[in-house]
C-alpha cells in the first residue's frame, strides 16, 4: 500500500519539492536505486 501512495504522491506537482528532497537526502545516503523512478 505505501509504494502504491508514494507512486500517486510523486506523480502530483506539489510534490515535486518533496521528490526533490528525498532524492537529496538518497544522494546523501548513496542510494541511487531511486533513479529508476525518473522518467
Amino acid at each position: 500500500m505505501a509504494q502504491a501512495q508514494s507512486e500517486i504522491r510523486y506523480l502530483t506537482p506539489p510534490t515535486v519539492d518533496v521528490k526533490k528532497k528525498k532524492y537529496c537526502r538518497f544522494k546523501k545516503s548513496g542510494i541511487k536505486y531511486i533513479d529508476y523512478k525518473d522518467p
